[in-house]
């Protein structure tokens, strides 16, 4: 697999984890209504680029270039 393609693959795994653990911050931040407000905002922003490089390697796919 070429670098590119495997950094697109490595960084959505890295962001999906990230996700989860989001859930996991904001559950232990109860009482802290702010902290709280971050791990959801990052969780937004985490999922917004998930959607990114998923779009990106399906077009890679889709042009046989992920390889």
């Amino acid at each position: 697999m070429k670098n590119h393609n495997h950094d697109l693959v490595h960084q959505l795994s890295e962001c999906v984890d990230s996700v989860w653990r989001f859930d996991e911050y904001t559950k232990n931040a109860e009482g802290c209504a702010v902290c709280q407000g971050i791990w959801q905002k990052l969780k937004v922003m985490h999922q917004e680029a998930e959607m990114m490089l998923i779009a990106e390697i399906k077009r890679h796919i889709s042009e046989n270039r992920f390889d």
